[in-house]
Order: structure tokens, then C-alpha cells, then sequence
């Protein structure tokens, strides 16, 4: 039997600022299935927008899609950290992260569609590891990250709904002809 076969999480193990993100994700597909899916899915349409597209913000004040690759690719890094680190019962408190700052100090923009596209895989296929080679023990374990208290099965869910959220606006945004 799989470790993550009905194991959505409770809602007292993550923060409530989480919630939109854990409820994008479906409840009747196993979590790895859906991590692996939505690679396939991100990748093949992120490597579908080219030239200025992948350089042009939707909207004024918000990322290009680069930059948005890019921030999944360093949030998803983030969260299995503390997945890991939280699994094999280390007890420090984790940091959070500031995304304007990291976005602020990053090069995404300079980088290609392909080349942050790869990367993503890469983060992507070591996180399904991960998580596919934790007991249940390791899964039902809780830490504090960013002043609250996290599970790892929570941050599996965290992932995968970040990504849903993320993907919905790439679809909206950048995949639809504008005016």
C-alpha cells in the first residue's frame, strides 16, 4: 500500500494562510500522482510561451513568467526542505521566506524559458522522490516553519497547490490573447 493513500491533511496541520492552496488540490488522486502530473502539465506549457511573452507581465506590478517559474522553483526547494528537514524529526524552527526580495535579488529574467524549465524538473523529480520514500511516521510528523506549526504531509499538499495556483494564472494570463 502507498505511505500517501488517503492521507489528505487536517486542517490543524497547516496555517490557515495555506488553505487555498491545500484545497486546489484534488482529494481523490494520490498526492504523488498529482505532483507527477503536474510536472508533465507545467512544463509542457511553460515551454510553450516564447519571446516576449515569457518577458512581458500580464499586468502592471506583477511577474513575467520567467520570474514566475522561477518562484516556483525556489518556493518548492523551500518547502521540501522543510519537508525533509521536519521528517527526520529535527526540531529547529525553519525560516520563512521573502518572495519580493528573493524575486528582487534573482535573474530569472536573464535566464531561458528552456533552461528554468529544466531546472523546475530537476526540483520537481527530487522532490517526488522525497516524498515517495517517507514512512508514514516521517509523514505525520509536524514542525514549526515560518512561526507555525507544518506537517510534512501538509507541506506535500502546500506544493501541489502553490503549483495549482500558480498554473491557473500562467492559463489565464499568458495562454489567452489579450486586448
Amino acid at each position: 500500500m502507498d505511505t500517501w493513500d488517503n492521507e489528505y491533511p487536517e486542517k490543524s496541520e497547516y496555517a490557515h494562510f495555506y488553505s487555498d492552496y491545500v484545497s486546489n488540490v484534488p482529494r481523490n488522486k494520490n498526492i504523488i500522482a498529482q505532483l507527477n502530473i503536474q510536472m508533465h502539465e507545467l512544463y509542457t506549457i511553460a515551454n510553450a510561451i516564447r519571446g516576449d511573452r515569457a518577458l512581458t507581465p500580464y499586468t502592471e506590478g506583477k511577474w513575467t513568467l520567467k520570474q514566475m517559474l522561477g518562484h516556483l522553483i525556489e518556493t518548492e526547494r523551500m518547502f521540501a526542505y522543510r519537508a525533509l528537514s521536519i521528517s527526520r524529526g529535527d526540531k529547529v524552527e525553519l525560516p520563512g521566506m521573502d518572495q519580493d526580495l528573493w524575486m528582487k535579488e534573482s535573474n530569472y529574467n536573464s535566464r531561458s524559458v528552456a533552461n528554468l524549465c529544466n531546472e523546475y524538473l530537476a526540483i520537481r523529480t527530487s522532490t517526488i522522490h522525497l516524498f515517495q520514500n517517507m514512512t508514514g511516521k516521517m509523514i505525520a510528523r509536524s514542525g514549526i516553519a515560518s512561526g507555525v506549526e507544518v506537517s510534512v504531509r501538509a507541506l506535500a499538499y502546500i506544493i501541489a497547490g502553490h503549483e495549482l495556483h500558480h498554473l491557473k494564472i500562467i492559463r489565464d494570463n499568458y495562454l489567452t490573447e489579450k486586448d
